[in-house]
């Protein structure tokens, strides 16, 4: 009784703060910031501060997070209100498979809350929401089984990125969620056909995005978006999902890793080129230092390889007989925490930056008006 007037109460107060006019409209990836601090919590941010889940520093980040996710909350359920959800976040065929970063960001970090705060009061209310939230995950599908319908019928292939891997991030995400929350570990068939359903989201966007890049008329650095790095970032969740309910065999989870991390190497490698020829033609404020929501997503594909990474280390030291390949294994847990770190703090500052700005030409704006 008690859980529920508390939800009840949480649930007026974000109905009555989104009724607001100035509430802004996120764009439909934003929850892309909850994604990528997710999962650093868990990851990066434990083994390089060495700091554990139930240490005040890191309930502190997760506290920061969860404010940042009721923020979001509150501009979806503002654009339900005033009934414009379709017009908001699901009128474009291809971006509407940015939803799925509601739901993987939901996952993601109730896992973090969990693992950080033990009373029961609040467990039994991360119960609740992840119930929504696997809920919110069937009708996420069916909205990108809508688009992938719709890409197809009205011939926007050459429109498609790395965005609608999204598909298998929220479905691994859910497997996850499942684990941690429910300690559900007797039904493996429950797990490994959600593993599955992901894998085959992951194999058909794969499919979609080589035949758009096989039939581009440009060099594919020129047409290559920052959401294709999930290519990698929908396999590190899936192996940390098999890894973590032991769906497949140690050795197919390490090879899995292999696959994942040539992947990576491929797509930041064009990265690389990518930002190399942004800044000679723009500079380095122009080319690399502009704020774009999509950089959250890189943050949260690099922290989930990591994550992955960290938690096959029993694995990789048991089947690995290569010491270079050890040797390599072992840089990218010590300096992948210190890369990744680094690269959050400067899209931390680059998106304080943007909201400077934004309040400075709306502060212009106002004072201008008669």
């Amino acid at each position: 009784m008690l859980i529920g007037l508390l939800l009840l109460f949480i649930i007026a107060i974000m109905i009555t703060w989104s009724s607001k006019k100035d509430v802004p409209v996120v764009s439909t990836a934003t929850s892309s910031i909850v994604m990528a601090l997710g999962i650093f919590i868990q990851g990066a941010w434990q083994q390089l501060s060495g700091y554990s889940p139930k240490s005040i520093w890191t309930s502190l980040l997760v506290i920061i997070t969860v404010g940042i996710w009721i923020y979001l909350l509150v501009s979806y359920i503002g654009s339900i209100r005033r009934g414009r959800l379709y017009q908001d976040h699901l009128a474009d065929p291809v971006m509407r498979f940015a939803t799925g970063t509601w739901v993987a960001g939901t996952s993601t970090l109730l896992i973090a809350i969990h693992a950080s705060f033990n009373h029961f009061i609040l467990n039994e209310i991360i119960r609740i929401i992840a119930i929504l939230n696997i809920g919110l995950w069937l009708v996420v599908l069916y909205v990108m089984c809508r688009g992938w319908y719709q890409i197809l019928h009205q011939s926007q292939i050459h429109r498609v990125h790395g965005i609608i891997l999204l598909s298998t991030v929220s479905t691994q995400s859910i497997v996850l969620l499942l684990h941690q929350i429910f300690k559900i570990d007797n039904l493996l068939w429950l797990h490994q056909t959600l593993i599955i359903i992901g894998l085959i989201f992951y194999i058909w966007s794969v499919v979609l995005i080589v035949y758009r890049y096989g039939h581009h008329r440009h060099p594919i650095v020129e047409e290559w978006t920052d959401p294709n790095c999930i290519l990698y970032g929908a396999l590190a969740i899936t192996g940390a999902a098999v890894q973590t309910v032991h769906a497949w065999s140690d050795v197919a989870i390490i090879y899995l890793w292999w696959i994942t991390w040539i992947i990576l190497i491929i797509v930041e490698g064009i990265e690389v080129v990518r930002a190399i020829r942004r800044i000679q033609a723009k500079g380095w404020r122009q080319g690399i230092g502009i704020y774009n929501t999509a950089q959250w997503t890189r943050l949260f594909t690099l922290g989930m390889f990591y994550f992955f990474t960290l938690r096959i280390y029993p694995l990789y030291q048991q089947y690995t007989e290569s010491r270079w390949a050890l040797e390599m294994y072992r840089w990218i847990l010590t300096g992948g925490s210190w890369i990744i770190s680094i690269l959050l703090v400067i899209e931390i500052g680059l998106a304080v930056q943007a909201l400077w700005h934004h309040a400075q030409r709306k502060r212009a704006k106002t004072s201008n008006m008669p």
